[in-house]
């Protein structure tokens, strides 16, 4: 078996590979070779995504990369932000892998813990595109420039929160529609095999995190037989951006050295 130590960086809605940035500058600093492998789609121009991401299952996103992760000659370390982090969890279920961080995830199946003010923020940044008809075939277009400052990069600097902003794509309506109302999902595509996921979990959530209900990392740590939980303070929900990344990779970097993680 190989001596490298991978890691895939699993981006989240409406991201690319492209999105990680200094996350993955700090990860190359610690001697890991970094993938950063950008969902179905999310490669091309918003327009033109929207014209193909539509009808994209989770299932799709996690079959590819399923497929990357066992083309690597060592097992890597799982690391998926928000969307990312659910896909995280699908994907090592499915393969062979070193540990998992999921920050900030989006819910699996069975976890449910919706708070009224994270169904109103919820409600104003992707409502809108439930009320269409048949939202699972079409695209779910980025929010606007205000309720992504006011509801997701709610602690990030002016100037970051922009650049991250300018950057965004379109995302599958199917998704959602996935994660959203998994009872009608016949295919189950959200739904994890948490028995199958036998290494170490790191669920992580963001103290001001407006997005994702303050209860789902810990409900999805408490699934895993090795599974825990860390609170970033003061940060939003993008934990791997700006003051928050030196938080976020100290409490990586402990919970590594304390499983013995990809230790040579």
């Amino acid at each position: 078996m190989s001596d490298t130590k991978h890691v895939v960086l699993i981006h989240g809605t409406w991201g690319s590979g492209d999105s990680w940035g200094p996350a993955r500058a700090a990860f190359e600093e610690r001697g890991y070779t970094v993938h950063t492998p950008t969902l179905r789609y999310h490669e091309l121009p918003l327009h033109d995504g929207a014209m193909k991401v539509g009808p994209v299952s989770i299932r799709d996103y996690a079959d590819d990369l399923v497929e990357l992760v066992d083309s690597l000659d060592s097992p890597p370390l799982l690391v998926g932000l928000s969307l990312g982090g659910l896909l995280a969890q699908l994907a090592a279920a499915r393969t062979r892998h070193a540990g998992v961080v999921a920050a900030c995830p989006s819910p699996a199946a069975g976890i449910f813990a919706p708070t009224p003010a994270t169904m109103r923020v919820f409600g104003s940044v992707f409502g809108r595109h439930f009320l269409q008809l048949r939202p699972w075939a079409k695209p779910l277009y980025p929010t606007t420039w205000q309720r992504f400052r006011r509801w997701i990069a709610n602690v990030q600097t002016e100037e970051l929160a922009r650049e991250l902003f300018a950057d965004l794509v379109c995302e599958s309506g199917r998704a959602y529609c996935e994660m959203v109302f998994p009872f009608l999902d016949r295919r189950k595509a959200t739904t994890v095999n948490f028995a199958a996921v036998t290494t170490p979990v790191l669920a992580i959530r963001g103290e001001f995190d407006l997005v994702v209900p303050p209860r789902i990392a810990p409900m999805t740590a408490a699934r895993y037989q090795q599974g825990g939980f860390v609170e970033i303070p003061r940060s939003d929900h993008l934990v791997f951006f700006g003051d928050a990344l030196t938080l976020t990779m100290g409490h990586i970097d402990d919970w590594i050295a304390r499983n013995r993680l990809l230790a040579a």
